[in-house]
C-alpha cells in the first residue's frame, strides 16, 4: 500500500464548493486529484485542483445504439452472427458492454484494497467527487482529520 495516501468521498461534485471547503481546511489543492463524472466546464485553470478523467461507459448510453443505426454493422441492416443475433434483429452495443466496475480503470493507478476501489467508484458513478491526496504525507492523520472537518466522508488512509 501507498505510504501516506488519504482518500475521501465529498458529497456532491461541485467543483467550486469542494475547493473552498477544502482550502478552508488548509489543504495543500495541489497535492489533490479529484475523480468525479462532473469535471469542471471550460477553463482548467479555474480551480486549483487536478480532475481525473472519468469516460462514463458507451454502453450506457441510449446514444450508443443511435450513433450506430444504419451502417450495417449492428442494426438490421447487418449481417446475421450465430450466437448473437436472433434472426429478428441484431443486437446494439450494450450487448458488448464490459460490466467489470468501471472505477477499476480510473482507480488503477493508486494503491487501494478491491473492496474499497468499487466504494469509491460507486461514489463517483452516483455524482459524487472521489478525493486523493496523492503526495506522500508525513502526517497522514492529519491531512485525514482535514478532510473529515472539509465534509469528506469515508475517510481513509493508505
Amino acid at each position: 500500500m501507498a505510504e501516506g495516501l488519504v482518500v475521501g468521498i465529498y458529497p456532491s461534485s461541485d467543483p467550486k464548493t469542494l475547493e473552498d471547503a477544502l482550502a478552508a481546511q488548509s489543504i495543500d489543492l495541489s497535492k489533490c486529484k479529484v475523480i468525479t463524472v462532473n469535471p469542471p466546464d471550460g477553463d482548467a485553470e479555474s480551480t486549483q485542483l487536478e480532475f481525473v478523467d472519468v469516460i462514463a461507459e458507451v454502453g450506457n448510453s441510449e446514444a450508443s445504439d443511435e450513433m450506430m443505426q444504419g451502417v450495417g454493422v449492428f442494426d438490421e441492416t447487418g449481417t446475421s452472427v450465430p450466437g448473437i443475433t436472433s434472426g429478428h434483429s441484431a443486437s446494439g452495443l450494450g450487448t458488448f458492454t464490459h460490466h467489470e466496475a468501471a472505477s477499476r480503470q480510473y482507480l488503477a493507478g493508486y494503491s487501494l484494497p478491491d473492496d474499497e476501489i468499487e466504494n469509491f467508484g460507486d461514489a463517483v458513478a452516483e455524482g459524487r467527487a472521489v478525493v486523493l491526496y496523492t503526495d506522500g504525507v508525513t502526517d497522514a492523520q492529519a491531512v485525514a482529520a482535514a478532510f473529515k472537518a472539509a465534509g469528506l466522508k469515508n475517510v481513509r488512509v493508505y
